[in-house]
Formats: C-alpha cells, sequence, structure tokens
C-alpha cells in the first residue's frame, strides 16, 4: 500500500469509528461526536490514541480495507481510550496504556469477527466490554495513574469551552429543565462517549436527528420503554447506574428497529418488545457483576441483540421483519432502497423460465384448464401455432403436417441437466389418444433442485439430448409431435417439483415474453387463446445499453453556462453488481441489464451531475423494439425528493409513506425493422405528495445506430452527446 493510500485509510477509519458507533459511515455524523469526546479533554485525547492505533495497526497488517475504511476495526478501540481516559488523568502512563488498549481491542475485535462470523452475526461492542475491563483491573494495579477529577468540576469544562454563555445556558437548564425523563435521557447519550452531562447529550441529539429522523425516533422509543419498565417494576435508577446503561436501551432499539432490520411496523414493534428484555437483563447483570467491581458498559445491548438476530434465523415464515441485506447508510435509506426494490423487483432471484420455442404461439389450455389442466396437474400450458385467422393448421387440416406446430423445434426453457427421456411412442392419428402412454414423448430438465421442467407430446425419434446432457436456453431438444393423450399436435409445457413423468405441476411464472404483440411481460403467467412470443432483443439497444465492465463513455455537455465534459467507467463491485462511475464528481449508479429492460436499481453522489440525469432518463427501459411502446416504474423517494419534504416523510416513513415518484417511458424509432436507424426514449418524471403532483422533470434519451448517445434534460436545458464507445 503507497503512503497516501495508508494515510487515506487511517483519516476515513479513524473518522468514521466515531459515527459507527451509532451503526453510521457517515463524515458529517462524525464531527460533532468527535467534538462531544472532547468535551472531556482526557477522554478525548485518550479515545483518540486508541483508534488511531487500532486503525493504523489494521492499515499496516493489512486487515480488510474495505472494513477498516467503514470504521468497523476502529470503534471499540475508540470507547476503551474514551473510558480509560475517562476514569483516569491522562498521564504517560495512561498514554502507553491507551495504545496498548487500542492494539489489544483490535485483537479482540478479530477473534469475535472469527467466531460471530460464522454465523453471520455482528460483534457490536462485545470487544469494548472485555477490553475494558480487562483495562480497568489493569490500571488499577499500575502506578503513576491518577483518578480523572474532570467529571466532578462540569462548570469549568463549560468554562473553557464556551466562556460564561455555556455556563450561564448550562444553569438555566439546571433550574428550569427538571425532568428527570429528559434529563436521564440526554445523559444516556452523551454516556455513551464517557461524556456524563447534559450538554453532551445534547448535542450528540441534535447530530443524531439530522443523521436520522428513523434513527432519533427509536432512540427516544428505546429510552422511553425502559424508563417506563423500571419505574413499574419499581426500581432505584440511580442505584442502578442509569445514566451508564440507558444507553443500552437506545442503542438496543436503533439497532433492531432501523439498523438490522428494514424500518417497519414490524421493526418497531421488536425494538419496543426487546426492551423490557435488555432492562431486566441490565438489572441482573449488574447485581452479578457488582462484586466483581465490573460496570455494565454496553454488555446487556450487546447479549440480547446478538441473541436476537440469531433466533429470529430460525424462523420457518420470514414474515414481515425483514432483514437489511446490504446497507445503504442510514435507516431510511434502508427503508427507501427496500420498498422501491421489493416493489420493482419482486421475483428478483426467481430462476428464469422462458418460453420453450422461438415465434409466435397461441396457449390453446392454460392453467386450470376445462380439458386435462385441473388438479393436481392445474398449472401447465398447451401451445399451438395459429395463422391470422386463428386456425392452427392448413389445407384440411386432415394430415398431422397440416398442423402448423407439428414438427417445430422444442428448446430447453433454461439452462439445467437432462434427468428424463422417453421416446418410441407413435405419434397418433389425428383425432386418437393414447392413454397407456399419457405425456407421450417426454423430456424432463433439472433446473435447480425442486425446479424441474416438462415438455410432452413430442414427435416419435425427434429427441435430441439423452440423460445426464448438460443443455442451455435455446438448445433444441426435439420436436413438436402428438404422443400420448394428445388428438391434435400441441405442446405441453409445466413445471414441477420432483424428476417424474406423473409429478403434479408447480404454478411457477415464465421469466419474459411478449404478450399480442405488444405487451412484455416479465414473471406473469400466460392464459388462454393469448399469443406468446419470446422476447427478441433490439441489436441497436443491446449494443448500445450492453455496458460492460471497463466500458468508457465520454460526454460533451452543452448548458446555458457553456460547453462541458463529463467521463464515466463501468466498474464491478465484489457483489459482481455492475455500476457506472463519474470520475469527476465520483458518483456511482448502479444498473442491471435482464436482456428485457435495462434498469438502474441505485445512485450515491452528486444530483446536479449528469450521471444522476441520466440515472433519472434512463431508470427502466425496455430492450425490445415496440414502437409507441410505454413503461412505467416508480423511483426511490430518497432519489427525488429532499429539503424539508423528505424530512417530514422520514419521521413517519415506518408507518405511513405520502411523497411517490413516478416515472412514464415512451419509446419511439427512425428507420424500419430491418434497419432501424435511431430509438428514441422520452421520459417524464413526477413527484406526488398525498397524490397531488408537486414536480416534473422530462428527459428525452436518444440511441442512435452508430452507438451514439444523446441526452437532453429539458429542465435544465441541457444537451450531452457521447459519441461511438
Amino acid at each position: 500500500m503507497n503512503k497516501n493510500g495508508t494515510i487515506s485509510t487511517l483519516l476515513q477509519g479513524v473518522v468514521r469509528s466515531y459515527s459507527q458507533i451509532f451503526f453510521s459511515e457517515s463524515y458529517w455524523f462524525a464531527i460533532p461526536l468527535i467534538i462531544v469526546s472532547f468535551l472531556d479533554i482526557s477522554a478525548g485525547l485518550s479515545g483518540l490514541l486508541s483508534v488511531v492505533t487500532a486503525n493504523l495497526a489494521a492499515s499496516f497488517l493489512h486487515f480488510d480495507k474495505h472494513i477498516t475504511i467503514k470504521g468497523l476495526y476502529g470503534f471499540n478501540s475508540l470507547l476503551v481510550g474514551l473510558g480509560l481516559g475517562y476514569h483516569y488523568e491522562l498521564t504517560m502512563v495512561i498514554v502507553a496504556m491507551a495504545i496498548l488498549a487500542g492494539f489489544l481491542t483490535l485483537l479482540v475485535t478479530l477473534a469475535f469477527q472469527g467466531i460471530l462470523g460464522k454465523y453471520y452475526l455482528p460483534y457490536l461492542s462485545i470487544p469494548f466490554v472485555f477490553s475494558l475491563w480487562i483495562v480497568f483491573s489493569a490500571g488499577w494495579l499500575a502506578t503513576g495513574v491518577e483518578d480523572n477529577p474532570s467529571g466532578l468540576y462540569i462548570v469549568n469544562q463549560l468554562f473553557g469551552l464556551g466562556g460564561n454563555p455555556l455556563v450561564n445556558l448550562h444553569q438555566w437548564w439546571i433550574e428550569h429543565i427538571t425532568s428527570t425523563f429528559l434529563n436521564g435521557y440526554f445523559l444516556s447519550l452523551g454516556a455513551i462517549f464517557f461524556q456524563f452531562n447534559v450538554f453532551a447529550g445534547l448535542v450528540v441529539a441534535i447530530a443524531l436527528l439530522f443523521y436520522s429522523r428513523i434513527a432519533s425516533l427509536l432512540s427516544l422509543l428505546g429510552y422511553s420503554v425502559a424508563f417506563g419498565a423500571y419505574s413499574f417494576l419499581g426500581m432505584d435508577m440511580t442505584q442502578l447506574g442509569y445514566s451508564f446503561i440507558g444507553f443500552n436501551f437506545i442503542l438496543g432499539a436503533i439497532a433492531i428497529g432501523g439498523y438490522f432490520y428494514v424500518p417497519s411496523k414490524q421493526s418497531f414493534f421488536w425494538a419496543v418488545a426487546i426492551t423490557p428484555i435488555i432492562a431486566l437483563v441490565a438489572a441482573g447483570l449488574f447485581g452479578l457483576l457488582k462484586p466483581l467491581n465490573l460496570t455494565l458498559l454496553s454488555l446487556p445491548f450487546n447479549l440480547i441483540v446478538i441473541t436476537f438476530l440469531y433466533a429470529f434465523r430460525f424462523r420457518t415464515i420470514p414474515g414481515k421483519l425483514k432483514e437489511v441485506i446490504i446497507q445503504e447508510g442510514t435507516p431510511e435509506r434502508n427503508l427507501y432502497s427496500h420498498q422501491s426494490f421489493t416493489k420493482r423487483f419482486p421475483n428478483y432471484g426467481w430462476l428464469h423460465i422462458k418460453l420453450p420455442f422461438y415465434g409466435e404461439w397461441q396457449i390453446s389450455q392454460g392453467h386450470d384448464g376445462e380439458e386435462t389442466h385441473q388438479g393436481e396437474w392445474a398449472s401447465a400450458w398447451d401451445f399451438i401455432i395459429t395463422n391470422s385467422e386463428l386456425s392452427q393448421y392448413a389445407n384440411e387440416g386432415n394430415e398431422l403436417k397440416d398442423y402448423y406446430c407439428f414438427g417445430q423445434n422444442v428448446i430447453a426453457p433454461a439452462d439445467g441437466v437432462v434427468v428424463v427421456t422417453e421416446d418410441g411412442i407413435a405419434d397418433n392419428t389425428l383425432g386418437e389418444v393414447n392413454t397407456l402412454k399419457n405425456w407421450g414423448n417426454t423430456v424432463i430438465i433439472k433446473h435447480v433442485e425442486g425446479i424441474y421442467t416438462k415438455l410432452c407430446h413430442l414427435q416419435e425419434s425427434s429427441i435430441t439430448v439423452k440423460v445426464g446432457d448438460s443443455v442451455h436456453y435455446g438448445q433444441i431438444i426435439g420436436k413438436v409431435g402428438n404422443s400420448g393423450r394428445s388428438p391434435f399436435p400441441h405442446l405441453h409445457f409445466q413445471l414441477q417439483a420432483t424428476p417424474y413423468i406423473g409429478s403434479k405441476t408447480l404454478k411457477y411464472p415464465l421469466f419474459a415474453y411478449m404478450e399480442n404483440g405488444k405487451e412484455i411481460k416479465t414473471f406473469s403467467y400466460p392464459e388462454k387463446d393469448q399469443k406468446v412470443k419470446s422476447i427478441e432483443e433490439s441489436p441497436l439497444l443491446n449494443k448500445a445499453l450492453n455496458l460492460m465492465h471497463g466500458t468508457v463513455l465520454s460526454w460533451n455537455i452543452e448548458t446555458a453556462k457553456g460547453m462541458d465534459t463529463a467521463k464515466w467507467e463501468v466498474f464491478t463491485d465484489t457483489y459482481n453488481k455492475s455500476y457506472l462511475y463519474c470520475h469527476a464528481t465520483k458518483s456511482v449508479a448502479y444498473f442491471l441489464n435482464d436482456g428485457v429492460y435495462f434498469y438502474f436499481t441505485h445512485f450515491d453522489g452528486d444530483h446536479k451531475s449528469l450521471l444522476y440525469a441520466f440515472y433519472q432518463a434512463a431508470f427502466r427501459l425496455p430492450l425490445v423494439h415496440i414502437d409507441g411502446y410505454v413503461s412505467t416504474d416508480f423511483l426511490p423517494i430518497n432519489q427525488t425528493f429532499g429539503g424539508w419534504r423528505l424530512f417530514l416523510q422520514d419521521i413517519v416513513a415506518p408507518f405511513y409513506l405520502y411523497l411517490k415518484a413516478s416515472i412514464k417511458v415512451k419509446m419511439e424509432s427512425t428507420g424500419s425493422e430491418f434497419e432501424m436507424k435511431k430509438v428514441e426514449y422520452r421520459s417524464e418524471l413526477f413527484g406526488y405528495s398525498f397524490n397531488r403532483v408537486v414536480w416534473t422533470k422530462s428527459f428525452i434519451l436518444e440511441i442512435s445506430n452508430d452507438n451514439r448517445l444523446k441526452l437532453i434534460d429539458q429542465n435544465k436545458k441541457t444537451t450531452a452527446i457521447c459519441e461511438s464507445y
């Protein structure tokens, strides 16, 4: 690692260690927290020494750079250093202990990462608890160690920080704000950073509110429930050292209500439900640890949250309490991202089962058919080919070869392995059926465990595969026939959970197809009499929007202020997700291309950048050419709203969403079907508040057959052109 890289990693890791205490990676949120930690200079410097030591060691020992940068290797060391500096005056002995404690805590962190990581569980602040116990025990034996008296002289601290105005404010608060609840809440927030005064808690509370409205609400909720629980049980909070343990309820509520689970009514319910349990555990542990001269610290929070996360993995039905898969940075982003993604991609991760043929066919019998698709075999399709007059045969239809579908190729509907073939069954004379060999000539393909496709009534001796063969989508496996219980040529197609010819059907949607030549369907169930056709990508659109890793897009931008340029590059992250990266603004836009649509899934960066405009204009683009086709979608509200509107929505977002952003894209083309010259996407975005339109945006994206892109932002009067790439 070069010198600049090491310094950058160190600085990012140190700063984010402060905000990581609240499960955050925000630099801006970290700044007031750093200031709070230095209200007690001894605690602040000791904490800084420990966190710098931990991050330096993590960098030089080549631990995971991404984890280091997020502050995950530093925040436990920071807490240990803060605790050490709060209890002891900052002498050379304590300086040495802070450095050693920082490295010790890093090692303990790595140990718990390995132990709990096997179960996909977080280590939270367990390393802090164990390390500080060890450090305190060592401190009692060390010579040259003096207790830190600063906690006894809060007025002197405040005077040193802000002079008489701050002292007067402190005095006013003591005289006028006498609420035990309110003072306890602020003391608990300050205690997270070993600053046991209301002023520290007030700063943390304000910073938390601006960082996340949901986290702020949960902190109040968790503290309130614990306050009520202790009052109900008649416990003396002073004897329990309440200012020390209050943050257990605050962090517990934030962890369950908004960080590890998507914020919702259910997550808030469980945030409330576990708080009395944390309170009970805190009271019990207080009695157990007191004879050992050990403080509770954050042990109750750690024990209950980790136990809760582990226990809920055993649910057989997930329910509405959803774990966060990829952290977006704040509870609000986790919520909006989850809502947008599940609404846009309800079948994400499902197998892509396509039509088992090319060209346009008609469904003669669908699910729950009137003839044979009933009972345990209801979820199946029968396909035929018809002409413009809806006749399935030519001439008089007296011979098998008169039927348009007879002898047509049947293809594998997805990649898989052939597990069953049955051939050698003669094709029936028209009007007759073979009930002894009901399914006729058959091929069964295993795609994944529990999902098989079966294709029946194939032509005798037409099957081209054998058991054990690996097949890929589009590979010919046989031809349409008239064998088995089939009076007229057709293709029977079904999905099933077991690999047998007589298996009952499995209701499972088809990935993508054209319906009646004018509608794109994804993960749907075609019905009787509908005409369906496999998706055929437009070569022009596929070439332009098939953005591969390493592709560079260079833009020339014309604005009202003059000319500008932008350079984007396509990268792939560790999760194998592709994204566009703007070098000038450091903005990123993640995208998907499933062969049917080009989608953007996430944006992070400058909302004034060209990449953000492209993200909006190309949020969902069909890759199948249908002139005049209109597609619609919904955008995440945190990507389209801001300011006071979003601030207020955040507060009630887990319970009710009144903001909404939608997009409508119309496709128009120039040229013929065989020689397309240009495709134009006209995108219109609408922002709604309580179903009332509060803003609109319009974009035009042109894609030419020379691979040239042109983006017009009609609101900002901006035109950008990307030459062939």
